[in-house]
């Protein structure tokens, strides 16, 4: 396939360029410990803790990105519904004899939720070949943008702790203009924000054509980039099906420098 002389590079975040899931589990098992969820609530197996907040925490995620829900109940129900759940399935006598009311089990939640963004965005565990990529687009010229649906403060920290706040020349977060992935407006914003707003308006089918989205989510992401016009690099490590195929694929994110 022809190499195409893209310009401007739109990168998602999370499990695109920083490695989200490796680096959650690293900080809740952490956070595990230090809020001795082991000595409160019964938690012996990390893993299993985990598996349960990441199926409710999915689940809240989607609600959040359908505007059913508010940021500050995504933060803090996540663990609440998670603290209930493990409450809920332990074994008669399996639970230290503390018990939480109500409005104290909601307010652990709540600061435990907090707690994890601070140990989160401490993390610094980045996707195989981020560095190199980003590296060979700046050295290429390219001009690259941070799009995400993440919380604003979050996403700010994980690029500032990682190398990857050396190389983004814009950050558009989803939190800050109102609106979130797949609506065309975020792209427009961010495709604005690296070629500039008046090359944009002179001819905004001449950026677009020089610009390609790089993301793992594929409605958020790929669809989202094909409704507002440009190119898009689908990154799919666990080779997910999907409907309307983008303009490349690869589980690898390396690949990409085989097209620009």
């Amino acid at each position: 396939m022809d190499k195409k002389n893209y310009r401007f590079f739109l990168f998602d975040l999370d499990r695109t360029l920083w490695d989200f899931d490796k680096n959650a589990k690293n900080a809740l098992f952490k956070l595990v410990d230090s809020q001795q969820l082991p000595h409160l609530f019964g938690v012996t197996d990390k893993e299993e803790f985990f598996q349960r907040y990441e199926v409710i925490n999915q689940g809240l995620w989607k609600q959040y990105e359908r505007g059913e829900i508010l940021k500050e109940e995504l933060r803090c129900n996540r663990f609440l519904f998670t603290l209930q759940e493990i409450l809920r399935s332990a074994p008669e006598g399996s639970l230290p004899a503390h018990s939480f009311s109500p409005g104290e089990l909601h307010s652990f939640a709540l600061a435990f939720g907090e707690k994890y963004l601070e140990f989160m965005a401490m993390e610094t565990g980045l996707i195989p070949g981020a560095e190199e990529v980003l590296e060979a687009v700046k050295a290429k010229g390219g001009k690259i943008a941070i799009i995400s649906n993440g919380f604003k403060g979050v996403q700010y920290r994980k690029m500032n702790t990682t190398c990857v706040h050396k190389y983004v020349d814009a950050v558009i977060v989803s939190e800050e203009i109102g609106v979130m992935k797949p609506s065309p407006i975020i792209f427009r914003k961010a495709l604005e924000a690296i070629c500039g707003e008046e090359y944009y308006k002179e001819s905004p089918s001449r950026a677009r054509n020089e610009a390609i989205m790089v993301g793992d989510d594929f409605a958020n992401d790929i669809e989202g980039a094909q409704i507002f016009g440009i190119d898009q690099f689908y990154y799919n490590p666990y080779n997910r099906e999907c409907d309307g195929g983008p303009t490349y694929e690869s589980g690898n994110l390396s690949t990409l420098l085989e097209y620009i």
